[in-house]
C-alpha cells in the first residue's frame, strides 16, 4: 500500500481529532468563501440505492450467479462499474459507518452492529457503537450546501434506547435491535421514511417526519416495493410536498432484501425460478452442502436469495425509469452499491463478516450521463472511498474534511488518468470491546491474507491466491511465510498505520518454504 502526502496528513489529522474539533473544522470548511463558491455550475442531484447483502457475484452481467438483473445490467452499460469494490468490515453497521464518515472502523468507533444487550449479554451500545451526533457525514455537508435531503429504508446506525419500542426483534437473540432515529441524529436528512433494523420484509415498519416514536407505520407490502413507491413520490414531488423544488436533492433508498430471512419475498419472484432448486442454482464449487447451518440460513435458501435479488432489481428499475421519465437523468448522479455480500454456503459460511470474496465484494456502479462514460474498472475501491468520491464527482472536493480516511477516486470514475490507485484493500473484524484482538488482513489484485488473533492462542493465518484459486478453497499460508511477511510489511502495516489501528501481527508463521510469488 502506498499513501499520498495528503493521505498521511489526513491520517495525522484524524489521529488528533476529537468530536469538538471535528465539528468546528466542518463549520469552517462549509462556510468559508472558497467552499461556498467552488461549484458555480448547477449542483447535481444525487440518488443512492443500496440493498443489504447483495453480493457482487449476484449482478447478472458478472456472469457468476444465475441471477436475473435486467435493470441493473442496463444501468451498468450506462455507467462506470468498479468490479473489485469491497466492504472492508462486511457487516451492516460497520459498513454504514464507513459510508457516512469516510473513516475505517477503528477511527470512527463503529466496530460492530448497533444494538442493545439484554439479560447480561453485551450489545454494540455497551461499547458506544452508533453514529455520533458530532460526526461530520457527507449528508451534513450536502445539507449545508442547500440540498433537500431524503432517506428511505434501513438506517441501522443507532442503538435502541429504553423504553424499547415494541417490535418482533426487541428483543431477539438476546439483544434489542430496532428503534426510530431522533431528528437530531438524522445528519441532514430532512425527509425521513426509515427504521433502524427490522427484517419482516413483507410487513415492514417505518417512522416518518410526523410519526411519533411509539406509533410507527405498519405496512402490508414488500419493503423494496413500498420504498420504491415512496422514492417515486419523492422524485415527482407533487405540490412540493416532499422537498423544496428550487433546491438540488439527495435521495437515499436503503433496501433491506436480499438480507435474511430469505423466505420473505413475493411469490412472483420465486415463480421466475420455477423448476429450479437451490442446489441447481447455487453452483459455486466452494459451496458446502453437507454442513449443518443455523435454521433459516445456508445454501438451501439460494433460490429465495435469487428471487429477492430479482425483486430488488425490478424495484431499482422502477426508480431509475421514473428518474428518466422526469428528465432528471443528466442532472443526477446515481450510485448503486450494497453494504456487504453474502456467502450462502460458500466455504461453509452462511452469510457475511468474513474475508471471503462472496462476503467482501459488493456492487459499485456510478451513472451520470454526460459526466461519466460507460466503463468497467478493477480499481481496488473500499467503503470509506464512497464519501470523498461522491463529493469529488459533484464538484465539492474542497469540502472533504481532512479526517476522512477514504480516497477521492472521481477522476478514475470519470475516465481521467492521474489517481494513484491503491495496491490493496484493508479487511478488519473486531470483537466487541476487544480491538486488540480479532481479524485483520488485506486483499490485493492477486492475494487475500487474513490473520486472526484470539485470546490466549497463537495467531492463525489464511492466504489465498485468487488467480489460481478464485473460489478461495485452499489455504496456502503454511507454504508461504516469506510472501506473508512481504504482504504484512508492504500492505497490512501501512493500512494499520493509516487507520490508527494498534493491532499488529507479532510473529510470522514459522514454516520453512520458498516464497510463493
Amino acid at each position: 500500500m502506498s499513501i499520498s502526502r495528503r493521505g498521511l496528513l489526513k491520517g495525522m489529522a484524524a489521529s488528533s481529532a476529537v468530536a469538538a474539533t471535528f465539528s468546528a473544522g466542518y463549520t469552517q470548511a462549509a462556510t468559508s468563501p472558497q467552499a461556498s463558491n467552488i461549484a458555480p455550475q448547477k449542483k447535481p442531484n444525487l440518488v443512492i440505492i443500496f440493498p443489504d447483502e447483495f453480493r457482487a457475484q449476484a449482478l447478472g452481467f458478472m456472469q457468476q450467479d444465475p441471477s436475473m438483473t435486467p435493470n441493473l445490467n442496463k444501468f451498468a452499460r450506462q455507467s462506470t462499474v468498479l468490479r473489485q469494490a469491497v466492504s472492508n468490515f462486511p457487516l451492516c453497521t460497520p459498513f454504514r459507518g464507513m459510508l457516512m464518515t469516510g473513516q475505517y472502523p477503528y477511527r470512527n468507533g463503529i466496530q460492530g452492529n448497533s444494538h442493545t444487550g439484554v439479560e447480561g449479554q453485551f450489545g454494540g451500545k455497551d461499547f458506544g457503537i452508533e453514529l455520533k451526533k458530532s460526526t461530520v457525514t457527507w449528508s451534513d455537508l450536502l445539507k449545508q450546501q442547500g440540498y433537500s435531503m431524503g432517506y428511505i429504508g434501513k438506517w441501522h446506525l443507532d442503538a435502541p434506547e429504553t423504553p424499547f419500542v415494541p417490535s418482533y426483534n426487541n428483543p431477539m437473540e438476546g439483544r434489542y435491535w430496532n428503534d426510530w432515529t431522533a431528528p437530531d441524529r438524522r445528519h441532514g436528512f430532512d425527509f425521513w421514511y426509515a427504521y433502524g433494523t427490522y427484517d419482516l420484509h413483507m410487513n415492514p415498519i417505518y417512522w416518518t417526519n410526523e410519526t411519533p416514536r411509539d406509533k410507527p407505520l405498519h405496512i402490508n407490502q414488500w419493503s423494496p416495493e413500498h420504498e420504491a413507491d415512496i422514492a417515486i413520490k419523492y422524485l415527482r414531488n407533487e405540490n412540493g410536498q416532499y422537498r423544496d423544488s428550487s433546491q438540488p436533492f439527495t435521495l437515499v433508498v436503503s433496501m433491506n432484501p436480499p438480507h435474511s430471512p430469505y423466505d420473505q419475498v413475493p411469490q412472483k419472484y420465486l415463480d421466475r425460478f420455477s423448476g429450479k432448486t437451490s442446489q441447481q442454482l447455487n453452483n459455486r464449487p466452494n459451496v458446502q452442502w453437507d454442513k449443518a447451518y443455523q435454521e433459516g440460513y445456508g445454501p438451501k435458501y439460494f433460490k429465495e436469495y435469487m428471487a429477492m435479488v430479482n425483486g430488488v432489481d425490478e424495484q431499482f428499475g422502477r426508480i431509475i425509469d421514473e428518474l428518466d421519465r422526469l428528465n432528471l437523468t443528466e442532472d443526477t448522479l446515481v450510485v448503486f452499491f450494497s453494504d456487504h455480500g453474502c456467502c450462502m454456503g460458500s466455504n461453509g459460511q452462511p452469510t457475511k463478516n468474513v474475508h471471503y470474496d462472496e462476503a467482501m465484494r459488493i456492487p459499485m456502479i456510478f451513472r451520470w450521463p454526460g459526466k461519466i462514460n460507460a466503463q468497467q474498472h478493477d480499481l481496488l475501491f473500499s467503503a470509506p472511498d464512497i464519501y470523498p468520491t461522491l463529493l469529488g464527482l459533484m464538484g465539492m472536493e474542497d469540502l472533504i474534511p481532512d479526517t476522512v480516511e477514504g480516497t477521492n477516486f472521481a477522476n478514475t470514475i470519470k475516465g481521467i488518468k492521474g489517481d494513484k490507485e491503491p495496491s490493496s484493500q484493508f479487511y478488519t473484524f473486531m470483537p466487541y470491546g476487544g480491538q486488540s484482538y480479532g481479524r485483520r488482513g488485506i486483499r490485493t489484485s492477486r492475494y487475500t491474507l487474513m490473520i486472526d488473533r484470539k485470546v490466549g492462542k497463537p495467531l492463525t493465518y489464511v492466504l489465498h491466491d485468487n488467480q489460481i484459486d478464485p473460489y478461495q478453497m485452499e489455504n496456502i499460508a503454511a507454504a508461504n511465510p516469506m510472501l506473508i511477511e512481504k504482504l504484512i510489511q508492504d500492505e497490512l502495516i501501512p493500512w494499520l498505520e493509516h487507520t490508527g489501528d494498534p493491532w499488529r501481527p507479532t510473529t510470522v508463521p514459522a514454516h520453512s518454504a520458498n516464497a510463493y510469488l
